[in-house]
């Protein structure tokens, strides 16, 4: 196997990587593979090196990359699904996967195993989590879970110590207001982001309040009860200044792009995400990043989940599915290949991958896997993926909590507003 500098490469074919975005005319006895995902800048350029360096290494096969924001991602895919011509290789998440497999957009890959694809170093975990009703359809990229990512210059300079008088993994809601209020008033900066429209935040704390986001029948798990003590407890830290103002957080309601985080514009001293996004947020700024689990009650239930980061999955729309799987086996197992990808889309789900990685992991990498660590023990079952409808769900709470934020109605009134358009749009899913 040829050795490869990770870094090097990056630094000099970001310009020809993108040109493999435009699909580029090959010859025609070349096997053509169409690969899209959604994405930020530092993930386009290291799938783009990958391209680059696959196309080289695998000469018969072109492989062409498309990419889009989180946001516009699954608009454009659904188009495609529509008008049957979706690329051969998508990127899928575990919370949407089921609802793709659902409408037959994602495909098994049980055929391909041991073929085309080498799933042998996978951990099973991952494989697990990729197979539904008994049928393998989505391998897995890298581990992930939900993560506060904090600006270590700032919660120092308010006196706050991991270890010391801050414990990153076993922090309350009452912690967090105190060391927001703390941060604020040390350093001018609010001490942490608004995650009252937040549904990654809510679906930890469904959790942590012992409910289930979806019941076993499909219904909506949480309680009326839950969802306004969320909301309160989020009023209750933007009432004594440890967040923005409502209209403020208002306005950022649902935003995914990483620039937009509080900790990123210096707004805030803490940003909420998955795992995975550290080293794209850590590259957007110049301060230390340091990594949180999400607040907990005083019960210390866990409440958030370690899942894979994303996957790769193959469509029904695919032209050559050999070449495809042949594509993305290489993607998770080649080593020069996951040298490039590093640990941005999670932590890989292969042993060897990870070995090979770890002697030359950037600062920020080094972050995400000791907070990986550090989380072992203190993380929730992972779920079955979620009912067809969830995706619209998470959209209304967005929704409707903005007038939270805004004051504009009683929470026990919101509460109950989400609650029933909920149960409504899964009744008809």
């Amino acid at each position: 196997m040829s050795k490869f500098n990770r870094r090097q490469f990056l630094q000099t074919t970001a310009g020809v990587a993108a040109l493999s975005a435009f699909g580029l005319p090959a010859f025609a006895q070349d096997r053509q593979v169409r690969h899209f995902w959604w994405g930020n800048p530092e993930r386009d350029k290291r799938t783009f090196g990958v391209i680059e360096l696959y196309n080289s290494k695998t000469p018969g096969t072109v492989v062409s990359g498309e990419t889009l924001g989180f946001g516009d991602y699954f608009t454009k895919l659904t188009t495609q699904i529509a008008g049957g011509n979706m690329p051969d290789v998508i990127q899928q998440g575990y919370g949407v996967l089921f609802e793709y497999i659902d409408n037959g957009a994602v495909v098994p890959l049980d055929e391909y195993v041991g073929k085309s694809l080498d799933i042998s170093k996978i951990d099973q975990s991952a494989i697990d989590a990729g197979t539904v009703d008994g049928k393998f359809y989505a391998l897995s990229i890298g581990a992930n879970s939900h993560m506060a990512m904090y600006n270590s210059r700032l919660y120092a300079e308010a006196g706050i110590t991991a270890g010391e008088n801050f414990d990153p993994f076993g922090y309350t809601y009452d912690d967090l207001k105190r060391m927001g209020v703390e941060i604020k008033k040390a350093t001018g900066v609010a001490g942490t982001d608004d995650n009252t429209a937040d549904y990654q935040n809510f679906s930890d704390f469904v959790a942590q309040k012992g409910a289930l986001l979806f019941n076993e029948d499909g219904s909506y798990g949480p309680t009326q009860d839950i969802v306004e003590e969320y909301w309160s407890i989020w009023a209750d830290l933007r009432d004594a200044g440890a967040t923005l103002a409502g209209q403020e957080s208002a306005g950022l309601a649902g935003v995914s792009e990483l620039s937009q985080l509080g900790v990123v514009t210096g707004k805030t001293a803490t940003s909420y995400a998955w795992s995975n996004q550290l080293v794209g947020a850590q590259g957007l700024m110049e301060d230390t990043l340091a990594a949180a689990m999400y607040p907990n009650t005083p019960e210390m239930i866990p409440g958030s989940i370690v899942q894979p980061s994303q996957f790769v999955c193959l469509t029904r729309d695919s032209k050559d599915p050999e070449a495809a799987t042949a594509y993305m086996s290489a993607f998770v197992n080649d080593p020069d290949l996951t040298g490039i990808l590093g640990l941005e889309r999670g932590i890989p789900s292969n042993a060897d991958v990870r070995a090979a990685l770890e002697p030359d992991l950037s600062a920020a990498e080094a972050v995400s896997v000791a907070f990986f660590d550090g989380i072992q023990g203190k993380t929730a079952k992972l779920a079955p993926p979620p009912p067809s409808g969830a995706n619209e769900v998470e959209q209304t709470f967005e929704r409707v909590a903005v007038s939270v934020l805004l004051g504009e109605r009683p929470i026990a009134e919101v509460a109950s507003d989400f609650l029933n358009q909920s149960r409504a749009i899964l009744a008809r899913a």
